[in-house]
């Protein structure tokens, strides 16, 4: 059976045939990617406490923590920017429960964009609130109403060096306008843009799948790490599953 992996949605408010109302929505794009990388997405709507997280967490073998609005930087100690919008505080408490949860069973985790920095502020970091006022542009922003593109390097590192192989810029699709800044325990940066932002995270031990990029992959061509990500979510689960049947598989 193919892995499954549980991805992360927004809570906000939706058209629904004339009239508003709430609802758990995520990018098509999201799921597409994970089912062409031959996993099987299920969607993990905010609300829930740490005790729902955990035993989420505990039936998946994989998670996608997607992008979204900024986090409330209350979380990691730091003032709102005055171009800092909190709008999502469920989805702040559910996604970090997420994330601590997936750390703490070794679950495979790719955190995209904002899923960058909830792992980054699960794990004890801190993020820049507003990139502009560290690098004088606005190329990492995107537009208004979409995405743009910057080039990003990966230097180092093993996890996402040897997906997505290679010393030279490439182009990524982008739409952020905050970042990691102090590292969180246990994470080791490993790609930038040549700006000097942190691009992608993972961690620091070769111990399981732990991922964060700023960019949206989802939104490229490049599938390689929701490809990846299935391929260690098979692995978990295979190991899972001798775990659960030692006698059985050891032909007692």
């Amino acid at each position: 059976m193919a892995p499954t992996i549980g991805i992360t949605t927004y809570h906000t408010s939706a058209n629904w045939r004339g009239w508003s109302e709430d609802g758990a929505l995520l990018p098509w794009r999201y799921v597409t990617a994970i089912r062409n990388g031959g996993g099987r997405p299920v969607l993990l709507p905010p609300g829930g406490d740490a005790a729902e997280a955990e035993a989420t967490v505990a039936v998946l073998d994989g998670v996608v923590i997607a992008g979204g609005a900024d986090i409330d930087p209350a979380i990691y100690g730091a003032s709102r920017h005055p171009k800092t919008a909190v709008t999502a505080p469920d989805r702040d408490r559910w996604e970090l429960a997420i994330a601590e949860a997936a750390i703490r069973m070794r679950v495979p985790l790719l955190g995209i964009c904002r899923g960058m920095q909830v792992l980054n502020v699960a794990c004890g970091g801190t993020l820049v609130q507003h990139v502009p006022d560290l690098v004088g542009h606005e190329a990492h922003s995107g537009t208004t109403e979409g995405f743009g593109t910057h080039k990003v390097r990966v230097t180092s590192g093993r996890t996402v060096a040897g997906i997505l192989p290679g010393a030279e810029y490439f182009e990524v699709p982008t739409h952020h306008h905050q970042a990691v800044d102090k590292l969180g325990d246990g994470l080791t940066a490993v790609a930038w843009a040549d700006d000097g932002i942190i691009e992608a995270v993972e961690a620091a031990t070769p111990d399981g799948f732990i991922v964060g990029v700023q960019w949206h992959p989802e939104q490229g061509e490049d599938m390689r790490l929701f490809a990846a990500l299935v391929a260690a979510a098979e692995m978990y689960a295979s190991e899972q599953a001798v775990q659960s049947f030692p006698p059985l598989l050891a032909g007692a």
